[in-house]
C-alpha cells in the first residue's frame, strides 16, 4: 500500500504542476495582449500631443465668398486624414458655420509642398472654402482635426 500512494502522489503532483502551467501559460498570454493594447493606446496618445498645426493666415473675400486659409504642420508627426478636417465659421453675429474638407464641392485643399496627400511636418496647407453666405467681419474660424486637435483664427 505505500507505493501507490506514492504513485498517487506523484500522479496528482505531476496533474498539478502541468494545470498551473496551463494556467500560467494563459494569463500570461492575455496579460501580453492587454500590453500591446495598453501601449498602442499609449502611443495613439503620444502622436496626438506631437500633433500640432497653426492657422497662419486667414482671409474672406465677400465679393467671391469665398474664406482661404493657410494652415501649416508645426508639429513633428505627419497628418495623413486630410479629408477628415472639420471647420467652424463664426461671424460678428454669432453664426457658426460648419464645413468638411471631405465636401469636395465647397471645400478644396492644395497642399503646397510635397503632393502626397499628407501634411508633413513643416508643410502648409492652402483650403478654399465657397462659403453658403456672407459673413460679418470679424469671423473666426476654427479647425478641429479627427485627433481631437484644434486651432482658432480671427481675421477682419
Amino acid at each position: 500500500m505505500g507505493e501507490s500512494t506514492t504513485i498517487t502522489h506523484a500522479l496528482l503532483t505531476i496533474v498539478a504542476v502541468l494545470m498551473a502551467s496551463i494556467f500560467a501559460a494563459a494569463v500570461i498570454g492575455q496579460l501580453n495582449s492587454v500590453i500591446n493594447t495598453i501601449s498602442i493606446s499609449i502611443k495613439n496618445k503620444s502622436d496626438t500631443y506631437r500633433m500640432s498645426i497653426a492657422i497662419i493666415y486667414a482671409y474672406y473675400d465677400a465679393s467671391i465668398n469665398n474664406v482661404t486659409i493657410f494652415v501649416k504642420n508645426t508639429g513633428d508627426v505627419p497628418y495623413s486624414k486630410l479629408d477628415n478636417i472639420d471647420i467652424f465659421i463664426t461671424d460678428y453675429n454669432g453664426v457658426i458655420d460648419y464645413y468638411s474638407s471631405g465636401n469636395q464641392t465647397r471645400v478644396t485643399l492644395t497642399e503646397l509642398g510635397s503632393l502626397n496627400n499628407v501634411l508633413e511636418p513643416g508643410e502648409t496647407l492652402r483650403i478654399d472654402i465657397s462659403v453658403s453666405r456672407s459673413y460679418v467681419s470679424p469671423i473666426e474660424i476654427r479647425i478641429v482635426l479627427v485627433n481631437g486637435y484644434s486651432t482658432t483664427y480671427v481675421t477682419g
